[in-house]
Parts: structure tokens; C-alpha cells; sequence
């Protein structure tokens, strides 16, 4: 724990941010109309979170995508056990308040390579819940982005038990 004066204001500042936020942090809510799992805010974290990790380079769907965000939440919604989904909300809901104290602003408003510093921050050695937090979004993410046909095309991946194409 940061015992400085640095740390210790910076940790006063969170936490007022957090009281100030009230529900949006604490409270997890029911999903949006066009969701199973997540709220619409949590709609566009997970938005800012996957154009950060699939960015448009090698492949043509983006991991911003309407359809990678909707695959999110169905993995949310249908594969995780509920104690483990809303465990992955507040995740996304701490990244996106978390950088109001150190960056003045919502996680989901900074600009991509703000986002991808904050991602590599919290990917950091020194905070091992940080790091958990990062791998379980790399993990739910990566199941969402590469299931999509689109993707599995680019790689160049076909299901093909050893069955022979007539």
C-alpha cells in the first residue's frame, strides 16, 4: 500500500469520485433493452475496452464491433455463472472510474492510446488484482472477438474434423 502523501490524496480522490458517482459504480442494474447481461453504459466500455484490444489491423472487424460488444454480453449472459458475470461488470465499471482520479476523465472517453496505457498499467506487476482483472478481460474478450465468422475467415480457419469437402 502507497502511504505517501501522493497516494494517500490520490486514494481520497478515488474515493470521492466513487461517493460522487454513487449508483453508477456500486449498483449494478439491470441489462439495456438491446442487452442480456449488460447495462447500456457497460455497452460502451466494453466498446472502448475491445477497440483497444482488437484495434483495425490485420483483420476487418474491429473489437469495438456491434457484434463483438453483443458477443460479450452474451457470454456474459449464457456462459459465466452469474457471481462471476457481475464480478466482470465491476470490473469494467472500476476501469472506467478508475481513471477519473490519474486522468481527469472516464476510462471510455480517453483516446485509444490513453486507453491502451491504462490497460498496460493495470497489466503492471505491482497490483495483482489489477493484473487478474486485465487477464479475465483479455480472456471474455478473446472468446467474443475470435468466434466471429468474420475473424475466423481472416485467420484462415476451418472446422474440419477430418471430414472431406465434397
Amino acid at each position: 500500500m502507497d502511504l505517501s502523501r501522493r497516494g494517500l490524496m490520490g486514494g481520497g480522490i478515488a474515493l470521492a469520485a466513487a461517493g460522487g458517482a454513487g449508483t453508477a459504480i456500486v449498483r449494478l442494474g439491470g441489462p439495456s433493452v438491446d442487452s442480456l447481461a449488460l447495462t447500456g453504459p457497460e455497452r460502451r466500455i466494453v466498446a472502448a475496452v475491445g477497440a483497444v484490444l482488437f484495434p483495425a489491423t490485420h483483420f476487418s472487424l474491429r473489437g469495438d464491433a456491434p457484434e463483438v460488444v453483443d458477443e460479450v454480453d452474451r457470454l456474459l449472459a449464457e456462459l459465466l455463472e452469474p457471481l462471476h458475470a457481475s464480478g466482470f461488470r465491476y470490473v469494467l465499471r472500476a476501469l472506467e472510474w478508475g481513471t477519473l482520479a490519474s486522468r481527469g476523465t472516464r476510462f471510455s472517453k480517453l483516446d485509444e492510446q490513453e486507453r491502451l496505457d491504462v490497460l498496460c498499467t493495470w497489466k503492471g506487476p505491482e497490483r495483482m488484482a489489477r493484473r487478474v482483472a486485465v487477464d479475465s478481460i483479455k480472456v471474455v474478450f478473446s472468446m467474443a472477438y475470435f468466434s466471429r465468422p468474420s475473424v475466423m475467415a481472416d485467420i484462415g480457419w476451418r472446422a474440419s474434423c477430418g471430414a472431406r469437402e465434397s
